[in-house]
């Protein structure tokens, strides 16, 4: 399977488009891969191809199978646990991966509706004709492919984030090592304990306390990755009250402790965190 990673060249998408993402398989060998909660979202779209997608209390698991002609598109997100894709058939799938809140400058429908939706790149850009997906996928070139799709969400870009949500992701952001309470965030922010989860839920699609638990996992992550510090380390600074209790989290988060995690895992263009089996 080929895959790629585009970064916008627009300053403006800059800020809310981390990357795009495209996956392209011509035959109909067997693969797998698993990804890790992460705090952006994923807007999948595929051609010619059936997505089952199980997301319960103890599966997160999509199964893509050859399909007819028409388009389908995922959003995919707020994971709790490992991210597993069987893939059983030819692929050709183009992802646009937003910062967090940031699908909220493009479009207001609900966070419920687009999660539980398999047309939400019609939900989204507020079109019936698949036209522009037409377009889009009889691009061969990625490069190509992104200038479409850059254009399409600058057209959409029509939308506020609030100030405050900004204001809390930046504590959070520049503030990891902190780990910020519920309590503390908002009383930074200066707003009540419920108005902050109303904020979250209502633009972000998260509530706060998920949300920060996804950015420790992430910077541990990261951390473990690099072998920037070492496991007592990492303990500290992400005020784990023991290697125990971060073992515990990251089992969680990945299926793994850290240890095997890094064994198996793989890192593509320094932004896409995975484990990939062909079989």
């Amino acid at each position: 399977m080929n895959s790629i990673i585009i970064k916008p060249k627009n300053e403006t998408l800059k800020k809310y488009v981390q990357y795009f993402l495209y996956f392209k398989k011509t035959d109909s060998s067997i693969l797998n891969y698993t990804t890790f909660p992460n705090k952006n979202l994923c807007l999948a779209i595929y051609k010619q191809n059936n997505i089952n997608y199980l997301n319960q209390s103890n599966t997160n698991h999509c199964i893509i199978t050859q399909g007819n002609n028409s388009f389908v598109s995922k959003l995919y997100g707020f994971h709790k646990m490992p991210f597993q894709v069987d893939i059983n058939s030819s692929l050709d799938q183009v992802c646009i991966i937003f910062y967090p809140s940031a699908l909220r400058a493009f479009t207001n429908v609900s966070y419920d509706e687009l999660m539980n939706s398999d047309r939400v790149f019609e939900a989204v850009f507020s079109t019936k004709n698949n036209y522009i997906l037409e377009k889009i996928f009889e691009e061969d070139d990625f490069a190509k492919r992104t200038a479409i799709l850059e254009m399409l969400l600058l057209k959409k870009l029509n939308h506020d984030i609030p100030y405050k949500l900004k204001e809390a992701l930046h504590l959070i952001a520049t503030n990891n090592s902190e780990n910020f309470s519920i309590e503390t965030l908002a009383k930074t922010i200066k707003v009540s304990d419920s108005s902050l989860f109303r904020l979250f839920k209502n633009n972000l699609g998260q509530n706060p306390k998920s949300y920060l638990k996804t950015v420790r996992f992430r910077t541990i992550l990261d951390e473990i990755k690099t072998g920037k510090h070492s496991p007592s380390e990492i303990d500290a600074l992400n005020q784990y009250y023991d290697q125990a209790h971060l073992i515990k989290d990251f089992k969680i988060f990945t299926g793994s402790t850290p240890k095997k995690l890094i064994e198996k895992v793989s890192v593509q263009q320094n932004d896409l965190t995975w484990i990939y089996n062909k079989k």
